[in-house]
């Protein structure tokens, strides 16, 4: 792409492009969120690019790759996902999307969430989540199952107990699910088609 010459590190301008397509594809970030990531990213790792790229330039490059990388339709299988999530909430269950980058960023945050939910009075069994990772195995199709951690946070409803309710919650929403009944094992879901887009409503 034409925006490369403008970076000279040819390392810097690759990894960014798969970044952003990567955040494109997802479909959870505004243009104006991926512009801070990509610009937050470029200070930590190639602080000599600084002055190469202006803040025009990165959108730029944004809006094209999203005309060319966005997802379109009616995003029916997140819906079905976000269903199920919705759902589990009702449960007790902390549910979140794409949360963080690692399974230990994905369990701080649903933590955080499980904590201000006890302030406030509700009750919270357990939690479910997927991360960055997870997704961007689905995005560039290196695994035909999509992975969710989950957890208890007391004895009872156990973690397996837990995982019953996620595993039901997800098929009621029409989703074909794989799992081993086990505390220690992610459940998954088989050959889910990531359609979800970014719009102006998030």
């Amino acid at each position: 792409m034409e925006w490369k010459s403008k970076i000279e590190d040819g390392c810097c301008a690759d990894e960014l492009e798969e970044m952003i397509i990567n955040y494109i594809q997802a479909g959870f970030w505004s243009n104006n969120k991926i512009l801070k990531e990509c610009e937050q990213y470029i200070e930590d790792f190639y602080p000599d690019e600084c002055n190469n790229v202006t803040k025009d330039d990165l959108l730029e490059i944004i809006e094209a790759l999203c005309k060319e990388f966005q997802n379109t339709g009616n995003q029916e299988n997140f819906l079905k996902l976000d269903l199920a999530f919705c759902s589990l909430r009702k449960h007790g269950i902390v549910a979140l999307h794409y949360a963080g980058y690692t399974q230990s960023d994905g369990f701080s945050d649903c933590n955080e969430v499980a904590a201000w939910l006890d302030e406030k009075g509700e009750k919270v069994v357990g939690c479910c989540f997927y991360t960055e990772q997870d997704l961007e195995h689905i995005l560039h199709k290196d695994s035909a199952l999509f992975y969710f951690s989950f957890g208890n946070y007391f004895e009872k409803p156990t973690a397996e107990e837990v995982g019953q309710i996620i595993v039901n919650e997800l098929k009621n929403a029409g989703l074909c699910v794989q799992w081993d009944g086990t505390a220690e094992t992610k459940i998954a879901i088989k050959n889910f088609e990531w359609d979800k887009y970014y719009t102006d409503k998030e």
